[in-house]
């Protein structure tokens, strides 16, 4: 009886064992978390929109089981620069684009553009990258990261159809301008117009405005822009690049392990970024000499005028929607070793 007793005890906890197997066979794995992004142009046309899809393409093979990115579209979804605040709402997940974009949501948002770093934010987990979280988290955002060229390279250049030799020469001209330029063309005296790119062709064309601010490694003669404009001014201005931004809730809801993901697939859309600008803005720029512009470079006293404008006109602004202690720790900041 006892052998009995004991050979049915060990069937049973053997049929116990397999159906614990069998259990945990049949229950299916977590699925991978599914983020929804938005970014300000589409994939394919704009360089600068490339950032976003390496970054998801990043994403999605760093987080295999973990954490997916899902492409839902661009200005056929919402206008790009009412993209910010629909992330802020939640009414999508990720978020690529301009990082001046956010001027009107994170004041401040886009002081990277001053960087004088390689990479603009110094990456995660440097204390410039750590100011830009706190900045963009009080207004309900996760800051990711700013992705750009070298320095100089992938930036914002003014074209025009007139010549250019000193910054005075600006002085009356109607200018089409992003937001982030808007301060030093309104700073050099010129009559700042703004324009969606859809509609820079046919003002440069009709003569509605005389020139135009762009990143020219941006698709510059996608636009036909090449056959309108008779100069660029070889005279770099900011960093440029693609900002990637999250709904804060949303990140907050993600595991430590899929965030560890997108930070680390952030920093190396980072590192390929610089490569792509540069091969982007000699593509274009040959291209536009091959249609007949002529690029216009500045003395050296001239071009150390330009950018002083540029940049003191920027700063000024940042003064009038940031208080002191916040102005100076940026400061500070962009002047660490």
């Amino acid at each position: 009886m006892q052998v009995f007793k004991t050979v049915r005890t060990s069937l049973g906890a053997s049929i116990l064992a397999i159906g614990a197997v069998l259990l945990t066979a049949a229950a299916p794995m977590a699925a991978p978390v599914t983020l929804k992004m938005v970014g300000a142009w589409a994939h394919g046309f704009s360089p600068t929109a490339d950032v976003g899809k390496n970054f998801m393409d990043n994403v999605n093979r760093l987080g295999e089981g973990v954490v997916k990115i899902q492409y839902i579209g661009a200005d056929d979804v919402l206008p790009p620069f009412d993209q910010p605040e629909a992330l802020v709402n939640g009414v999508f997940d990720v978020w690529y684009g301009a990082p001046n974009y956010w001027a009107g949501v994170v004041p401040g948002g886009d002081i990277t553009e001053l960087s004088p770093f390689q990479t603009p934010d110094n990456g995660p987990g440097s204390d410039l990258y750590n100011f830009m979280v706190d900045l963009y988290a009080a207004k309900g955002v996760r800051y990711i990261g700013h992705g750009a060229g070298d320095l100089g390279v992938g930036v914002h250049y003014l074209s025009t159809n007139f010549p250019v030799a000193s910054i005075d020469d600006l002085k009356s001209m109607k200018l089409r301008v992003a937001p982030l330029t808007r301060h030093f063309i309104q700073a050099a005296g010129a009559e700042s117009i703004t324009l969606p790119p859809s509609e820079i062709f046919l003002a440069m064309d009709r003569g509605t405005v005389d020139g135009f601010s762009w990143p020219v490694a941006d698709a510059f003669t996608r636009y036909g822009w090449q056959t309108v404009t008779k100069y660029m001014i070889d005279q770099p201005m900011y960093r440029s690049g693609a900002s990637i931004a999250m709904n804060l809730d949303k990140w907050d809801s993600l595991s430590p392990e899929a965030q560890d993901i997108l930070l680390k697939a952030m920093a190396e859309t980072q590192e390929w970024t610089r490569g792509w600008f540069a091969q982007n803005l000699e593509e274009q720029t040959t291209l536009m000499k091959a249609a007949g512009m002529e690029v216009l470079s500045l003395t050296p006293e001239e071009s150390a005028r330009w950018t002083k404008v540029a940049n003191d006109s920027l700063w000024a602004y940042y003064a009038t929607v940031l208080d002191a202690e916040h102005l100076a720790s940026i400061k500070a900041l962009l002047t660490a070793e």
